[in-house]
């Protein structure tokens, strides 16, 4: 995680998809049975909201394709309860399908992932030593443009604001600096992400959104999956709302521009619990591919936690904690049990409701998946 000194809201800022690297306890088999009741992972989860004081809770556990419990707690907006049906943004759970379709386009021939992006980009820093598999891994040292503090001040004073790629990767590379040689290190960058959206894109001839059309959400029947072009999402929306400016306030249509392709992808609870099974069991692509999507960069690595391709790999788990625009979001599937965890929240005026989406998929571990506990 990149530490600076900054404001509280900055920080904030700073904070939104930051990966955090989390240890886990040995990674073991979960067997069906060893699942508690429906009604007491209802009753720890209404427990876990009261605790947590967060304004709503949606949340998905699946072990294989059984869906055990699908819930929905508290209010998306003043007497309007939520819904497991609603909309929401998924934020950084994106990128689990941005590496998914860089894999599947390396399967199908249209893009070699190990091309110098200035075949694509050639006036563009250190182009001509980075890769694609570079920027999904995030070895490629580009500045992150979320720690600019000219474009966290813009975003802040803006939030309906649209940032095109182009001025995003500006605040990245404005002073003709790089974190470190291309393919020397890693950490995690907004603009690496927000580069390779753009290079698909020049690869292919097609947009964004017609890629995930064509090779995931149409192919998987994911009706209420989506890429983000504006502020909105289809109804019906759960709410999201936020402290970052300074007041409590709506932040369901704050333009997610901002972040490209770390997080562009809106979905539901039932469809982000779908794709999570496909996601881990590496069933759109060709095993070798997996293998590179779900494996640890070129770089040195802890081989137990890493950042593999814009989520993490744990001992097991498969990890993803996004938090941003007043959505909060944990994302966990075990390969080894089969199982899946998703979990989603909204803050209420009570600050420290704050991104408790990921410390509640934490308790949930403890109970559901003792010998595989997130801690």
């Amino acid at each position: 995680m990149i530490r600076i000194n900054t404001s509280t809201t900055m920080k904030k800022f700073l904070f939104l998809f930051l990966f955090v690297l989390i240890s886990l306890s040995e990674t073991s088999s979960v067997n069906a049975q060893e699942l508690i009741s429906k009604d007491s992972i209802a009753a720890i989860l209404r427990d876990l909201k009261d605790k947590s004081k967060v304004r709503s809770l949606i949340a998905a556990v699946r072990k294989g394709d059984e869906e055990i419990l699908t819930v929905a707690l508290g209010e998306s907006m003043t007497s309007v309860p939520a819904d497991a049906g609603m909309h929401l943004r998924i934020g950084g759970i994106s990128e689990t399908f941005f590496g998914t379709l860089l894999m599947i386009l390396s399967d199908k021939g249209m893009i070699d992932i190990d091309e110098k992006i200035s075949v694509w980009l050639p006036d563009l820093l250190s182009a001509d030593k980075v890769t694609p598999r570079m920027l999904i891994k995030n070895t490629a040292g580009y500045k992150d443009y979320v720690t600019d503090k000219d474009f966290v001040g813009l975003f802040t004073k803006e939030p309906f604001r649209n940032f095109s790629r182009e001025e995003l990767i500006r605040y990245s590379v404005k002073d003709g600096e790089m974190n470190f040689p291309p393919g020397t290190d890693q950490r995690y960058s907004h603009t690496e992400f927000t580069i390779l959206g753009e290079v698909l894109e020049k690869a292919t001839g097609k947009t964004l959104a017609e890629l995930y059309e064509d090779f995931i959400f149409s192919k998987l029947d994911l009706k209420n999956t989506g890429y983000t072009f504006n502020s909105d999402l289809p109804y019906p929306v759960l709410h999201a709302y936020s402290s970052d400016r300074g007041i409590y306030e709506d932040a369901t249509f704050w333009n997610p521009s901002w972040t490209k392709e770390s997080g562009t992808v809106y979905s539901n609870i039932y469809d982000v619990a779908k794709w999570a099974r496909i996601f881990g069991t590496g069933r759109l692509l060709k095993p070798e591919s997996f293998k590179q999507l779900t494996g640890p960069p070129d770089v040195n690595v802890d081989p137990e936690k890493y950042f593999a391709s814009g989520f993490g790999v744990m001992k097991g788990w498969y990890i993803q904690n996004p938090s941003f625009n007043g959505y909060s979001g944990g994302f966990g599937y075990l390969p080894s049990g089969e199982i899946t965890l998703i979990v989603f929240t909204t803050q209420s005026e009570d600050t420290a409701s704050y991104s408790q989406a990921y410390p509640i998929l934490k308790e949930l571990t403890k109970i559901l998946t003792p010998e595989n506990v997130l801690d």
